[in-house]
């Protein structure tokens, strides 16, 4: 099972930037995570769906929007988050939200 002590640096300050950021947490976390949780509550939840699912609408905006205000001109997102790095990181992400789910937080 993946922690984020397994991820690299950069896999970790994207995590904290996507689920703390004042800017892009209400507009992107908050969101998946309710949207996982109503998969989680109807007994329809796929760990492999979700990882797909948080990859897709949550690191990679997240990654290109972390670029766009802290990254130089000539970063690029698949150099600095490349994909199998952000889906560890989505298999983390999903692992915390399954644990909060079962504890009755949706």
């Amino acid at each position: 099972m993946r922690t984020r002590e397994t991820l690299s640096h950069e896999m970790v300050e994207l995590g904290y930037y996507c689920e703390h950021d004042q800017f892009f947490a209400p507009a992107y976390y908050s969101p998946a995570y309710k949207t996982l949780g109503k998969f989680h509550k109807a007994n329809t939840f796929s760990l492999d769906r979700a990882i797909k699912y948080l990859d897709r609408y949550l690191l990679l905006p997240a990654a290109k929007d972390y670029l766009k205000q802290h990254g130089s001109m000539t970063d690029s997102v698949k150099q600095m988050f490349p994909k199998a790095e952000r889906l560890k990181l989505a298999e983390v992400l999903a692992l915390e939200m399954v644990g909060e789910f079962r504890l009755g937080n949706y």
